[in-house]
């Protein structure tokens, strides 16, 4: 039987993971490492990809670059699919005064999408965060 670690706990195994590989290319691969720093004295902790990246994201413990891919679709999206925060809408103002939205940004994570082409996350990228 498995275990479900505390957020503390897995913040401070994502602290540990990027410490000693200073990058994670991918969000199964930090998962992963988590996963076995975790259980590292001998524990049986499981722990989801998404948790893992949301962790990372809203801890600041991680800096995160996301690799998207278009869709060719317009639409309008609900929530960051990164972190899950409220996206912000971007906007400008046309030629005859009228202001359109151009696309969403999210201020927690920085992820961003044009409105009429949206962009999906596809590949995530991790790397330690140096306090100043």
């Amino acid at each position: 039987m498995y275990s479900i670690p505390k957020d503390v706990e897995v913040v401070l195994a994502i602290r540990n993971v990027l410490a000693r590989y200073k990058s994670v290319r991918s969000q199964k691969a930090l998962k992963d490492k988590v996963e076995q720093e975790l259980n590292f004295g001998g524990g049986n902790f499981r722990v989801g990809e998404e948790r893992v990246r949301r962790l990372a994201v809203i801890s600041g413990v991680a800096r995160l670059k996301v690799h998207t891919k278009a869709t060719g679709k317009a639409g309008k999206m609900n929530g960051c699919p990164v972190c899950g925060d409220k996206l912000k809408a971007s906007r400008n103002k046309t030629v005859y005064g009228k202001t359109i939205i151009t696309g969403y940004r999210c201020p927690k994570c920085e992820y961003w999408t044009e409105s009429k082409n949206m962009h999906i996350p596809s590949r995530y990228e991790f790397s330690l965060r140096r306090r100043r």
